[in-house]
């Protein structure tokens, strides 16, 4: 009895939550309102209820100047109570993120339903527009972005934009965060670049090949394919080319980096990078048969790859963001007492960087 009555008591204080008066959240957006409203940030949520599918998902749109507040206008315009635990995608549109966002995601790392593995992109535009957006396969937007971005996260070109990724990354000086920037093209949803951040800014972005070769510095990495152009200059004397360009597609791509810092007054570091891939294409006739030919090609393709290591750097330096973490690297190897951010960011455009690329071909054909 005196058990019973303990139990009672306990389960009169829980808050009730009926299933069939429950939202499900798994998405989440928000934009800077217009410049006349009172209100600052414009927020749209996805949502819906258990023992539905999840392609009946709705939009609902509200503005206040916190994620918390709108919280409560969204409430009046909802008959279901939303759950936030299984947020999967918070999405914030361009304008909102140029002017900076960690207010917002600071937030959810404070909510201790949120877990850290929400995905956080970039919306051309605005978030709403992308929530509100159809895709091919018909299914739920907040789903679908879900599986977009995990896809292309094992497929190697997107680093991983977790929240907690994202925290990481801005907490600590001498690396910026980088996010996935996401656009809406007819009925087609797409990861068109990475946006560059510096702090919790987006201050440029990078293109696709250029995402593969940042995240090609940070340690071991899988590429699903990669392009490489090649120039056929130095290669005349292996085989007769047709165009001026010669383009070799490689798969199953598996790349190790190793960071050295060789001088640290004025850093100048020495980067090792190791390729491997599967030669799954070539844009003209080459006779793989050779040994000799699949080593000219892979001289060439560390040659090309070299130089858009160093081209990718430079831009990176040129805007002061560090993706990569060089900026930690030197802290963790020289032990600067106040190092911060800023000094970092001084130290970035001076700083040198010496590639050294090794590329190897494998299941060619031949043995080399």
């Amino acid at each position: 009895m005196f058990t019973l009555l303990i139990l009672m008591v306990v389960t009169g204080c829980a808050e009730s939550k009926i299933i069939d008066k429950l939202g499900i959240l798994v998405a989440v957006g928000y934009d800077l309102t217009e410049q006349d409203s009172n209100d600052r940030i414009r927020t749209t949520v996805l949502s819906y209820k258990p023992g539905a599918t999840s392609t009946n998902t709705v939009p609902t749109s509200a503005s206040n100047n916190t994620s918390k507040g709108v919280r409560e206008k969204l409430s009046l315009r909802t008959s279901t109570k939303e759950v936030i635990g299984q947020l999967r995608v918070a999405a914030y549109g361009e304008p909102l993120v140029r002017e900076g966002i960690i207010t917002l995601t600071d937030t959810f790392q404070r909510d201790s339903e949120i877990g850290t593995s929400v995905y956080l992109v970039v919306a051309k535009d605005s978030a709403e527009q992308l929530l509100n957006a159809k895709n091919k396969q018909r299914a739920s937007t907040g789903d679908y972005l879900y599986e977009l971005i995990k896809k292309n996260i094992e497929s190697g070109i997107v680093p991983s934009p977790t929240l907690h990724n994202f925290l990481n990354a801005y907490y600590r000086a001498g690396k910026d965060p980088i996010l996935p920037y996401i656009e809406v093209k007819g009925d087609e949803i797409l990861i068109s670049k990475l946006a560059l951040m510096k702090d919790d800014r987006m201050i440029g972005s990078l293109n696709l090949s250029e995402s593969f070769l940042v995240k090609a510095m940070m340690g071991s990495n899988h590429f699903l394919t990669h392009e490489i152009e090649l120039n056929t200059d130095r290669l005349r004397k292996y085989y007769e080319p047709t165009f001026d360009k010669l383009y070799v597609t490689l798969s199953h791509i598996v790349t190790k980096s190793r960071i050295k810092l060789i001088h640290k007054d004025t850093p100048e570091f020495h980067i090792q990078i190791q390729l491997k891939g599967e030669m799954e294409e070539i844009s003209d006739l080459v006779n793989l048969e050779k040994a000799e030919v699949i080593h000219a090609l892979e001289r060439e393709a560390e040659q090309t790859l070299k130089s858009e290591f160093e081209d990718v750097m430079k831009k990176l330096q040129t805007k002061q963001v560090d993706p990569v973490g060089f900026g930690s690297h030197y802290r963790s190897s020289v032990r600067v007492k106040d190092f911060t951010a800023k000094k970092w960011r001084e130290m970035l455009k001076e700083a040198r960087f010496e590639y050294d690329v090794k590329v190897t071909f494998v299941n060619v054909g031949i043995t080399s």
